[in-house]
């Protein structure tokens, strides 16, 4: 029976029980693939025009920390780090993978002087440039942050460098240490980098393993209009990679053919993102947990502080909370 045959009751008995390949028998079966292969899979559709406009009504939506930290998040986030780094100042932000703005307009509570943000959804930094139009000091640029080629043409360095909600998760350790590498040669001698990201030291909580499906009426992130998501949580690598392979399948006829994503988080442990951002001439500073003791899954996550230091002699003080 074609897939546009069947109800989406049936559609859904026969994901739960058979999988992504009873649907689309051309998808591999990921529970069996090497996590090199893994790590090869497309990402997101982030440059995207559809996609970026419905990833923006989710990050806009504040009730929820799904998509985005929203703003009261952010507030607090910023306020435990200010707690501990009581001299850090945001001064001059250099912020990849920016999102729609809600850190741009927190970080002015934190000394911030001037902001330049950088995302690859084009309806995402249309909503950011509009939302601060008229500020000198505050710029978003449509450019893909992998790509730091975006940089040569920008001679400031910054004080700041902000990698927030799980951006450094999206990359392959290898991609990571060229990333930071390239990132901090733009940060000042005394400068700090804040990533926020998953450790492997947080577990999986908030993460699905297994096969679900939700019902999606109004519209979702994959998709317009109601829908089915099937979903396939898996964990490889003992842990270093967590991932979902999501099927957004039309409820109703003239739906279209199902659509295929894949969302791979790379985590590292707290030694490795130490070495990480030790290659690229950092020193970890604080590493802790700003949300410890939070029911909210989605805010069990590590915030690391790490400083360039002002000679290639003197330490940064360690500091854990």
């Amino acid at each position: 029976m074609e897939l546009v045959d069947r109800t989406p009751r049936e559609i859904a008995a026969e994901f739960l029980e058979h999988g992504a390949q009873s649907l689309r028998p051309d998808l591999p079966d990921i529970a069996g693939m090497a996590p090199d292969r893994i790590a090869e899979l497309p990402s997101l559709p982030y440059g995207d025009l559809a996609f970026s406009g419905r990833l923006l009504r989710e990050q806009t939506d504040i009730t929820t920390t799904d998509s985005s930290r929203p703003p009261s998040v952010v507030a607090r986030q910023l306020a435990w780090l200010r707690g501990v780094m009581p001299d850090w100042r945001a001064g001059r932000v250099l912020h990849p993978l920016c999102g729609p703005g809600h850190y741009t307009a927190a970080l002015r509570e934190h000394g911030m002087t001037s902001y330049v943000g950088v995302d690859a959804g084009p309806a995402v930094v249309d909503h950011a440039r509009r939302r601060f139009a008229g500020r000198d000091d505050t710029r978003f640029l449509l450019e893909d942050a992998a790509d730091t080629t975006f940089l040569t043409a920008d001679h400031d360095t910054y004080d700041t460098l902000l990698l927030t909600y799980d951006a450094a998760n999206f990359f392959a350790p290898h991609a990571l240490r060229e990333l930071l590498g390239s990132l901090v040669r733009n940060l000042r001698r005394g400068g700090t980098a804040v990533l926020d990201l998953r450790l492997v030291e947080d577990g999986a909580a908030g993460f699905d393993e297994g096969r679900q499906v939700h019902r999606r009426r109004a519209g979702s992130v994959f998709r317009d209009g109601p829908h089915l998501l099937l979903s396939e949580g898996f964990v490889a690598a003992g842990g270093a990679l967590l991932g979902h392979r999501i099927i957004a399948v039309g409820d109703g006829s003239g739906g279209g053919p199902p659509e295929v994503f894949h969302s791979v988080l790379h985590v590292p442990t707290a030694e490795q993102i130490t070495a990480h951002l030790a290659s690229a001439g950092l020193e970890v500073c604080v590493r802790g947990r700003p949300f410890a003791g939070s029911a909210d899954p989605n805010l069990a996550r590590h915030l690391v502080a790490a400083r360039k230091p002002h000679t290639t002699h003197r330490p940064a003080p360690w500091r854990q909370p």
